[in-house]
């Protein structure tokens, strides 16, 4: 009866062990989610409201000023680029440059003002506005379906990103005109690095465990931007020194996709 039982011992802890086989397998599976570097790419569309100049009285009542300027942007390109790695299976930190592109469109307000000679419409203009962001990103990862069965993707999670850095915001804008001043024409050809942040939110869909493919939008702000001085064409005209923006407030729409390593 005893010998019985010894051999039933060993018998009994081999029956456990395999058993919990695949419950081991399958967590080790699910440590191996996590621990890795991964690359990614964004591509999609930025969407810049307007870009509001901040006034500029000149202390010498010869010179030149503006008073509420406002200027107009059309759809543009957003591109970014991210490194990262994933500290948690549901947290990442990440490394991330851009490249973002928008139309000059027009002033829908403004006015060069002369002290004692009055003040006229800020009107025409040719060019671009510009962002390159530099952020470390914080991104949260939340499962909202499970992969599909025998297939080691399928998955959908919604991801959460937000993030802090400097952008350098410049713009490129000739041709500006006073109304009813003709032949002088002002040029703003400048940029500046500010402390800039966003925020995130997008589904991602496991293509396979390496490879995931989404859909997300992105809220860009950068508190003011320098964008230089503004030249006249007359070489008479004194230039308006500091041509600065209040808050440049950026949506993105765009499509990722992401490789783990």
């Amino acid at each position: 009866m005893h010998k019985f039982r010894v051999w039933m011992a060993p018998a009994a802890l081999a029956g456990v062990v395999l058993s919990a086989s695949p419950a081991l397998a399958g967590d080790a599976a699910k440590k191996a989610d996590f621990g890795g570097f991964y690359v990614g790419t964004d591509i999609g569309v930025s969407l810049v409201p307007s870009v509001k100049i901040k006034d500029y009285t000149p202390a010498d009542p010869s010179v030149v000023g503006i008073s509420g300027v406002e200027a107009q942007t059309s759809a543009g390109v957003a591109v970014n680029f991210d490194v990262g790695f994933k500290l948690t299976e549901a947290f990442s930190i990440e490394l991330e440059g851009g490249y973002y592109r928008n139309g000059f469109d027009g002033f829908s307000s403004g006015e060069f003002v002369v002290a004692g000679l009055g003040a006229t419409d800020v009107i025409g203009g040719s060019g671009n506005f510009r962002q390159i962001p530099i952020f470390l990103n914080g991104k949260f990862e939340l499962p909202l379906t499970t992969p599909n069965a025998g297939s080691d993707g399928g998955a959908l999670k919604l991801e959460l990103m937000a993030g802090i850095g400097a952008v350098n915001v410049g713009a490129n804008i000739t041709d500006i005109a006073a109304n009813g001043i003709p032949g002088v024409t002002a040029t703003v050809d400048g940029n500046s690095w500010e402390l800039g942040g966003q925020l995130g939110i997008g589904l991602a869909w496991e293509l396979n465990s390496r490879v995931n493919l989404g859909v997300g939008y992105r809220f860009m702000m950068v508190n003011s931007a320098n964008f230089g001085t503004a030249t006249f064409s007359d070489p008479a005209l004194v230039g308006i020194a500091d041509v600065q923006s209040e808050s440049v407030f950026t949506h993105a729409i765009q499509a990722t996709l992401s490789i783990e390593f």
